[in-house]
């Protein structure tokens, strides 16, 4: 065998696999492998899939290991082997394979999205804190503990699954987080779930690490609002429109508190002009939130705990709303 010349011929050369048959192409990995003069972690993620995709599950552990031994970055090998392990029954190594992963790449959303996916699946989300901790405890870099805490917020709001999220995101503005993102999406969540005083604080918070953040003080202003706070709410969205500060949904918000104010058809008819350029620039958008707004008033309403002035002024809001979505549909 010439080894050299093998090498010339087979090194990189991964369109040789474009055969049918799997076992010529597991042959054709396997000779890429042994005569590669450049170690890569690819030939190996490809062999691993491969036997994988195969059911060969037990072999296609060596492959992907050795993947994330040569690049410790590739969250997709530990994801592939704690899939293997899985199949074959193993699940605290699965585990761990998902833990290492995140450990070193607390940002990968993907990974996060699977370890929820995976304890949902396996009735255990319940034990997403205790993972979390070890998963902190293995993070090097303490800068990665915040964004490692927010995509785990973010994937468990993909999942609707918001009073965990909420923990999640808590912690991630506990760890020292510099990040305005991490408080605004805070906020928006503290929104969704009806808990408007929280939310407030966190918008504030955003305007305070950035002030050109244009929809923290929108939402400021609606969040006012929505407390019944509705001349409070006046001052804020006309100090926004004053000072530039405008938004696509500052006048659509902006005419729910003039709605709720009874404010006479002139004053209406003119912020309603100055809101059209938005209804056509952002007719995708617009209908999502005012429906989103729809569903958490109507559940506030739904609650047996509220007294008679807080459910008179959700009444009084939801005919605002429905009123705006009237010339948005």
């Amino acid at each position: 065998m010439n080894q050299s010349l093998d090498s010339g011929i087979y090194s990189g050369r991964t369109d040789l696999l474009g055969t049918d048959l799997i076992n010529q192409r597991r042959v054709l990995h396997t000779r890429i492998l042994k005569l590669s003069l450049n170690e890569d972690d690819q030939p190996y993620m490809e062999l691993g899939e491969e036997l994988f995709d195969s059911a060969q599950f037990q072999k296609s552990i060596f492959p992907f290991k050795r993947a994330a031994i040569i690049k410790p970055e590739n969250s997709y090998a530990q994801v592939m082997l704690a899939k293997a392990f899985f199949k074959l029954d193993k699940e605290n190594e699965a585990y761990c394979s998902i833990k290492k992963a995140l450990s070193l790449c607390p940002r990968d959303s993907q990974v996060h999205q699977f370890l929820i996916e995976t304890l949902e699946e396996k009735h255990r989300l319940q034990n997403l804190e205790s993972f979390s901790k070890e998963i902190v405890n293995m993070i090097a870099d303490p800068i990665e503990i915040p964004f490692f805490y927010f995509g785990s917020a973010e994937a468990l709001v993909r999942y609707n699954k918001y009073p965990q999220a909420l923990v999640s995101y808590r912690k991630a503005v506990e760890s020292n987080s510099s990040d305005y993102y991490h408080y605004y999406n805070y906020g928006l969540a503290l929104y969704r779930e009806g808990l408007f005083e929280e939310a407030i604080v966190q918008f504030e918070r955003v305007k305070s690490l950035d002030p050109s953040v244009k929809l923290a003080w929108n939402n400021v202003a609606h969040l006012y609002y929505c407390l019944g706070r509705v001349q409070k709410a006046r001052e804020e969205f006309e100090y926004i429109i004053a000072n530039g500060l405008e938004v696509h949904v500052i006048y659509s918000n902006f005419l729910l508190v003039l709605h709720h104010l009874d404010q006479d058809e002139e004053v209406i008819n003119k912020y309603k002009d100055l809101f059209q350029p938005y209804v056509i620039s952002h007719h995708y958008v617009l209908p999502k939130l005012y429906k989103e707004e729809l569903r958490i008033t109507e559940a506030i309403l739904q609650r047996d705990e509220i007294d008679e002035k807080t459910r008179e002024f959700n009444a009084k809001k939801l005919k605002g709303i429905n009123f705006v979505l009237s010339f948005l549909n």
